[in-house]
């Protein structure tokens, strides 16, 4: 339990830490997507639900990530890495399509993909691997002997 709780707290610190420099110093959906308008209402105007709801969905598709590594028995941190882009652009790229495949809704994902399109895997692949990338220097860093 205290192993799950440890690497909890070093993702949510990781994710802290990527949403906080990326999103919100370096504005990198703004400069991805090129469509800041939807961004900011996404990251600014709601973010009290938004950040939180950022936080599942990352959680979800390293979830998703660490199975793969799981079934390929992947080892290295480069792998990981690579694993984590890969199922990240994947994921991206089917919500993506669903949303963009259907006429244009009132649900916010409906509008964000329709207005960003597939500029939203760039994103996604950039942010999380930055994030993961930011949990392994963490998860590294924490079991080195004091």
């Amino acid at each position: 339990m205290v192993d799950i709780l440890k690497e909890l707290l070093l993702l949510i610190i990781a994710f802290c830490v990527g949403i906080f420099l990326l999103t919100y110093i370096i504005n990198l959906p703004g400069l991805v997507t090129g469509k800041q308008t939807i961004v900011d209402e996404y990251y600014r105007k709601n973010f009290i639900t938004n950040v939180p709801l950022d936080l599942f969905f990352i959680l979800c598709y390293f979830l998703v990530a660490y199975l793969v590594m799981l079934l390929l028995k992947v080892k290295k941190n480069w792998a990981k890495l690579l694993t984590v882009a890969i199922v990240t652009a994947l994921l991206t790229f089917f919500f993506c399509y669903h949303f963009t495949s259907k006429p244009v809704t009132k649900s916010f994902f409906s509008r964000w993909f329709n207005t960003v399109g597939y500029s939203s895997v760039i994103y996604d692949v950039i942010l999380l691997v930055f994030i993961y990338g930011v949990y392994l220097y963490l998860k590294k860093y924490i079991s080195k002997p004091v």
